[in-house]
């Protein structure tokens, strides 16, 4: 069931779109700052983009990563506004050229089509006044970005934040640049988080700070139970129970022990 509802928090708007509502990450909120989007929505629910955007002036598409979920209506919506894309150099070429992605990841959201983005800059002026600052925050992905408002305290974390405790990793995340960016995006001042999968979050900085923790802790916990001689599957199964239906699904591209083995193979 294709879901579409609109939202406004402060003078951000934005809408939450997606195929399928099964859980938090098969739904992607894109939001508006005036006349700069933040991110497009999947590509395989393009009719309700459309239905968003038709009639609304766009000046700037700005991208957080590549992901299908977050750059999969690029293309689409700069043809539809007339509007620039701008993306991470280090996502430049993957969204020009194509990606590969997994069956999975095709029926949820399907495939993204190439769109030629501009590289970000130092900042970004959007015509409503605001200044939005790139913030480097590999780890999900070696191109992912944040974007801070530092008079509003707002911060735009794509797909930084999801939840103070995760279950499961990408088998292609990186822990170590998770931990890196979240300690660097903690040197910041911010309040509130709009992120791509839960929406508007409040207490933003405290609840980064609860997932740094909860990752330092896991880490630990699971490095203990290596030591006195369990599995990585072992291990999974002991914390996070049996492998659910997104392992299965995914072929486990997509799974608790690819964060269990993350734990033990990072650098703290």
């Amino acid at each position: 069931m294709t879901v579409i509802r609109t939202f406004t928090h402060d003078s951000v708007t934005g809408v939450k779109v997606g195929k399928y509502n099964l859980a938090d990450n098969s739904t992607v909120h894109i939001f508006c700052v005036g006349e700069t989007v933040i991110d497009t929505g999947p590509p395989n629910d393009r009719k309700s983009v459309a239905r968003y955007f038709e009639g609304r002036s766009v000046r700037q598409i700005l991208l957080t990563h590549h992901h299908e979920d977050h750059s999969g209506n690029a293309a689409f919506l700069s043809r539809m506004t007339g509007a620039p894309v701008f993306a991470h150099p280090l996502g430049l070429e993957l969204l020009r050229e194509g990606f590969p992605i997994r069956m999975y990841q095709k029926v949820f959201w399907g495939s993204t089509p190439a769109v030629s983005p501009e590289p970000l800059g130092e900042a970004v002026a959007t015509p409503c006044g605001h200044t939005l600052v790139p913030i480097h925050t590999p780890g999900h992905s070696p191109d992912h970005v944040c974007f801070l408002e530092p008079d509003r305290k707002w911060l735009f974390t794509g797909d930084l934040f999801l939840a103070p405790k995760v279950k499961m990793f990408r088998a292609d995340e990186d822990l170590t640049g998770h931990l890196k960016s979240l300690k660097t995006i903690l040197g910041y001042d911010f309040e509130t988080l709009f992120c791509a999968h839960k929406g508007v979050v409040e207490n933003g900085h405290g609840m980064l700070e609860k997932k740094l923790a909860y990752y330092l802790a896991l880490i630990e916990e699971v490095r203990g139970m290596h030591a006195a001689g369990r599995t990585p599957g072992e291990i999974t199964r002991a914390l996070f129970g049996k492998k659910g239906l997104v392992g299965y699904i995914s072929c486990n591209h997509m799974s608790s022990e690819n964060l269990v083995r993350q734990c033990l193979s990072c650098s703290v």
